[in-house]
């Protein structure tokens, strides 16, 4: 673990060594007004109800209150709040689809692809570039119930992409959200946002439909001018939750989402200046799951992912001097499916011995005549075996074991195994001690992708018979898989009655065979009348290895049973042979999160976060930055109807950028955050 100054050293040790003495015998007993909360419940560490202090990860949970203390009307708003996490908006310069872009310890571009994002447990990463175009998720953030985010590559069920970190949003079951809610925002920044929701039940039947529009104007230039950079997202996504017999249950998932954005460069390229791009996501969702006896329980299901995107343009005038200007006529359209098949077998043979086993066979196809110069589809398959082990050795101990076999079309069959050991001091204390290896597989583009334009030339409008050609990224099916290997040390403290939880983290991560693409130069073609526009192309290799180590605390503190502190920092430090590697994670960042209820009508919170210089991949420094927001609430009930009306205040201190801080190009406007203003109106009937 390394420290820049004795400060930082103070400044994460005082506050520990703070609450290890609240829990002394003293103070426990000058408590007289007791408060007792439920231990947070997970299911992602090993897909098992447990308590999180039992869990065999780290894993951070953002629960149904913060979400709509919050005020958020995005998924990635509320996973500022993890330690460790960024969260940026890409502009983006270069001409890109402007994007959430969420990663987990630096070494991120805008695709962010070490990290797994699931509903549900299904994944929704996308095959071909890798990462989440979040606008178009057919999730509404009103229909979850919480957010789990396991801190570390240790979910050795969940495949390639469990790697930095895995993301999983739990969904509230039919039978939860009865009768009909409505939500409205309006506010600067052109936002207008509207969701209906109507639950029922009929027998062993419930049932619910979610549909939403989501629209805003996305960032401002320097200047103050709007960046161009318009969304608008419609959403309608459904559940059925069916109990068979008492021993069997059915929940079937799906949903429809069109995004259209808005796409800009601030810079000369042959992209335009200024086009909309389409987007259209799908997916159905069917898991069964038996209970045969006491003993065991199979569950088993199968996904379908379809993702559509649609972007067709014409370059800007190009200079071929001696030849005549042409313009690019460009088919930048990319489709993919997934289909996904799974089975699991629960085993409890007794309470002190739980174990699980499966099998999950996975076939991504995709299709894009831009970046793989075909218009034929591609397949790429992966087969999984998992397995896991939880034993309670005594009332003191417990031993977690699990492993994952994976074999894909890109890469030789690999093994990941997991290792905990967790030690409880008492009922109040634990430690865990753990070590975990996972792989990340290259996405279908960094193996088999070839971007590359070509034009035939003409002079005076007559053809010349030549034919320019312009390579720029090239795909490489040798490629080596990622791989990551984590040790962690990690303690779990509850102080006050349950009323405060506290963890702390120390990790060491080393990574090898790190995909990124460098300058080559490129081959001349063999036929005579191709020539080449310049002989560079940028070629997928595995030529960086990362070592990672810090520091990373929890705090969610009930204070009493109106006011609640959440509190998360942490400390990163990369040691890489790329500079731009090691300086893509903030070294210090922190947040706090406070929310009030002041009487039955009205209540309020508050959201601080502190994010230290860092650099995406892609990207320049983002400086030093700080945000505030505020929400205040009202409260109304008639009958069987309540409701709210609150005003939410984002970013209230300094404009910022959180990922494209500094242009490549010195005359480009810089493409900030600013002050957000909306009314949030919400009524359940």
């Amino acid at each position: 673990m390394k420290f820049r100054t004795l400060d930082d050293y103070r400044s994460f040790s005082y506050p520990l060594s703070v609450l290890l003495l609240l829990n002394s015998a003293s103070l426990d007993a000058a408590i007289e007004d007791e408060l007792f909360f439920d231990m947070p419940i997970v299911l992602s560490a090993n897909r098992l109800e447990q308590r999180v202090s039992e869990a065999a990860v780290s894993i951070s949970v953002i629960d149904r209150e913060t979400i709509e203390a919050s005020g958020a009307r995005t998924i990635p708003e509320v996973l500022r709040l993890i330690p460790g996490m960024q969260v940026g908006y890409s502009g983006n310069e270069f001409g890109d689809e402007p994007k959430y872009v969420v990663a987990y310890h630096g070494q991120s571009d805008q695709y962010s692809k070490q990290m797994q994002v699931l509903v549900d447990g299904r994944s929704i990463y996308e095959p071909f570039f890798g990462g989440i175009n979040w606008k178009s998720v057919p999730v509404n953030i009103d229909d979850i119930e919480r957010i789990e985010v396991s801190r570390g590559p240790n979910l050795a069920t969940y495949g390639s992409n469990s790697f930095q970190a895995a993301i999983n949003i739990i969904t509230r079951t039919a039978a939860e959200d009865q009768g009909s809610y409505l939500r409205a925002n309006a506010g600067n920044h052109d936002i207008a946002d509207l969701t209906y929701r109507y639950g029922n039940s009929n027998g062993n039947l419930d049932y619910r439909v979610t549909a939403s529009t989501l629209n805003d104007d996305g960032l401002d230039s320097g200047n103050q001018f709007d960046h161009p950079d318009d969304t608008q997202s419609n959403n309608i996504d459904y559940r059925l939750d069916y109990q068979i017999n008492n021993s069997n249950s059915i929940s079937y998932q799906g949903g429809y989402g069109t995004n259209s954005q808005q796409a800009d460069r601030n810079h000369e390229d042959l992209i335009p200046t200024a086009r909309t791009i389409e987007n259209t996501q799908l997916f159905q969702f069917i898991k069964w799951e038996s209970v045969i006896n006491t003993e065991n329980t199979l569950l088993m299901q199968y996904y379908y992912n379809l993702s559509d995107k649609e972007d067709r343009y014409s370059s800007e005038p190009i200079p071929a001097a001696p030849f005549d200007t042409f313009v690019l006529d460009v088919d930048a359209d990319i489709k993919s499916e997934r289909h996904n098949l799974e089975l699991t077998h629960f085993i409890t043979p007794n309470e002190s011995l739980k174990l699980w086993w499966g099998l999950s066979a996975q076939a991504d196809q995709v299709k894009s005549p831009l970046y793989l110069v075909s218009d034929e589809k591609i397949t790429h398959e992966q087969y999984r075996v998992f397995a896991n082990i939880e034993w309670f050795m005594n009332r003191k101990n417990m031993l977690n074991v699990g492993g994952l076999l994976e074999k894909n079309d890109f890469s030789k069959t690999e093994f990941s195994p997991r290792i905990s050991l967790t030690h409880a001091f008492n009922r109040k204390h634990k430690v865990r001690v753990g070590i975990s290896q996972a792989i990340r597989n290259p996405f279908i583009y960094e193996a088999l992708g070839e971007l590359s334009y070509s034009q035939d030339l003409t002079v005076g409008g007559a053809p010349s018979g030549l034919t320019l050609l312009e390579n720029v990224i090239r795909g490489n099916i040798e490629l080596e898989n990622e791989k990551i290997i984590s040790h962690e040390i990690a303690y779990f403290g509850e102080f006050m009655d349950a009323s405060l939880l506290f963890n702390a983290r120390l990790f060491y991560d080393k990574v090898s065979n790190y995909i990124d693409t460098l300058r080559e130069t490129d081959a001349p073609p063999g036929d005579p009348s191709v020539i080449l526009y310049d002989d560079v192309v940028l070629v997928f290799r595995n030529p960086i290895d990362n070592a990672t180590q810090g520091l990373e605390l929890e705090l969610d503190y009930h204070i009493d049973n109106t006011l609640r502190l959440i509190a998360s920092g942490a400390i990163i430090n990369i040691n890489s042979n790329s500079l731009a590697m090691s300086l893509s994670a903030p070294q210090h960042s922190f947040s706090l999160f406070l929310t009030k209820d002041f009487n039955e009508k009205y209540n309020g919170s508050l959201g601080y976060y502190y994010v230290e210089d860092f650099t995406w991949t892609d990207s320049r420094g983002t400086g030093d930055y700080n945000i505030l927001d505020i929400r205040a609430s009202r409260n109304f009930r008639f009958d069987k109807t309540h409701g709210s009306l609150s005003i939410v205040l984002k970013n209230l201190l300094d404009d910022y950028s959180d990922y494209n801080a500094n242009p490549r190009n010195s005359t480009s406007p810089l493409v900030i955050q600013n002050t957000v203003a909306y009314l949030d109106f919400r009524l359940s009937f």
